[in-house]
């Protein structure tokens, strides 16, 4: 890692071009202001187990127990090698649960010495060192595969690796500005991130933007324009490098995670925080804010909302979770915080009601085919059929109709435009638990 970052090489790497013409831009209120508040402090944060599809956790470190951030307080019970970390440094206030004891989150309330712990880097660190780095500080975790969307087998190898560093969902920070900011962790985290595989890295991303990258003919430059879902994985994975019926994986992560790595690589923390956007129509100072991973969502959003009624999600409107109770923390993979006033007798626009009739809420009623599901649809996919399979759980026909191309995310502008007002995502999910079963 002794080369510098050099945007200049970056501009003659293979570079693809890729025009989504289906979906929807939600204008739902004021966008963001680019620049970052570091002020905002927080008195807990907490590892939701509903961001890990299917693992089943072991808890390593108990209530009352103080801890280091970045140490480990969970683990895979079936591939132990897997942990996930804590997020500050604190102690253990509480381990919830729900239904069938399913861990909903562990919260850790901070202490403010900020105490971490320091991981020693190799000085040349091949693939199997940055895999054990990564599993060893949490990161690995930041990692998800395809199909299925869940965290990648620590042996396994994808038949490519995406980074993500566009994001088009209402209200999202730029990962351009983000990305400028943190550019030299960015190059760092990249090169290390392409050494765990052999395969074709691809930074996905808005067209013009100059990735700071270390010289490498493994990584490659894929530009997406047009509305959401331009900035999901699996738009990218289906224009690049469609998985089908072959037994192969994608795998992907995120640009703030590949900063992360970065951090890693450079002082042996990974980084602890976040830059995440805090928007939305209640919202009284849409903006950018640099804050911890998990971070309590009640302390971001305190004197920062209008009166009334407001529902908050941690993450996008349209496949964000509401922020309520022991789930009232920010997502591992969500980079805003979208406030909206609750539905009411008020009068309202055509989309405000919509807005507010999201999957996350609304009444339920009858699928009706229209023409509007073919216009947002992911790439490829037969929606009204689709939707039909997953409404009655027909795997096989799921299966033929692209359902492993797919998770929850891809079919929220689905959710949204629907009548129903129907969240596929649930069902989606479903399915896959589902197909995983038949092939293990």
């Amino acid at each position: 890692m002794d080369e510098a970052p050099n945007t200049s090489d970056a501009k003659s790497y293979v570079r693809t071009h890729v025009n989504i013409k289906h979906g929807m831009n939600l204008q739902i209120g004021a966008s963001p202001v680019s620049v970052i508040d570091r002020k905002k402090s927080v008195t807990s944060a907490a590892l939701l187990g509903g961001d890990f599809n299917a693992v089943k956790f072991d808890v390593l470190i108990g209530e009352g127990a103080r801890v280091k951030a970045g140490e480990p307080v969970l683990r895979n019970r079936h591939r132990p090698e897997i942990v996930f970390t804590a997020p500050l440094s604190g102690n253990v206030t509480a381990v919830t649960r729900g239904t069938r004891r399913a861990l909903q989150s562990v919260r850790v309330t901070a202490d403010h010495e900020g105490e971490s712990v320091k991981i020693d880097i190799p000085s040349a660190p091949g693939m199997r060192d940055v895999r054990d780095l990564m599993l060893q500080s949490g990161l690995w975790t930041t990692l998800r595969a395809r199909p299925f969307g869940r965290i990648p087998d620590p042996d396994g190898e994808p038949k490519a690796l995406l980074i993500t560093a566009i994001d088009t969902s209402p209200l999202a920070p730029d990962p351009a500005f983000i990305i400028a900011e943190y550019a030299d962790k960015f190059a760092l985290g990249l090169d290390a991130i392409r050494k765990i595989t052999d395969a074709p890295l691809y930074v996905c991303q808005r067209p013009g933007l100059d990735v700071p990258v270390y010289a490498s003919e493994q990584v490659r430059i894929a530009e997406f324009e047009g509305p959401h879902p331009a900035g999901l994985p699996g738009t990218h994975i289906q224009s690049l490098c469609a998985i089908g019926f072959e037994r192969a994986e994608v795998w992907h992560i995120g640009y703030q995670d590949v900063i992360s790595v970065g951090h890693l690589m450079e002082t042996g923390r990974p980084w602890f925080n976040r830059v995440v956007s805090l928007a939305g129509p209640a919202v009284l100072n849409p903006r950018l804010m640099s804050v911890p991973l998990g971070a309590c969502i009640d302390d971001l959003v305190a004197s920062e909302l209008r009166g009334g009624s407001v529902r908050v999600i941690s993450g996008s409107v349209l496949s964000g979770h509401t922020a309520f109770g022991a789930v009232a923390y920010l997502g591992q993979r969500h980079h805003q915080i979208t406030a909206l006033p609750e539905a009411s007798g008020a009068k309202r626009s055509w989309w405000e009601q919509s807005v507010l009739d999201t999957g996350l809420g609304g009444e339920p009623g009858p699928l009706i085919p229209t023409g509007d599901y073919e216009a947002v649809a992911p790439p490829g996919v037969l929606p009204v059929p689709l939707l039909r399979a997953l409404l009655v759980g027909d795997t096989e026909r799921a299966r033929e109709l692209g359902a492993l191309e797919l998770v929850e995310e891809d079919l929220s502008l689905l959710s949204f435009i629907c009548p129903s007002k129907t969240d596929y995502g649930p069902l989606l999910r479903h399915v896959l638990d589902e197909l995983q079963k038949e092939v293990r």
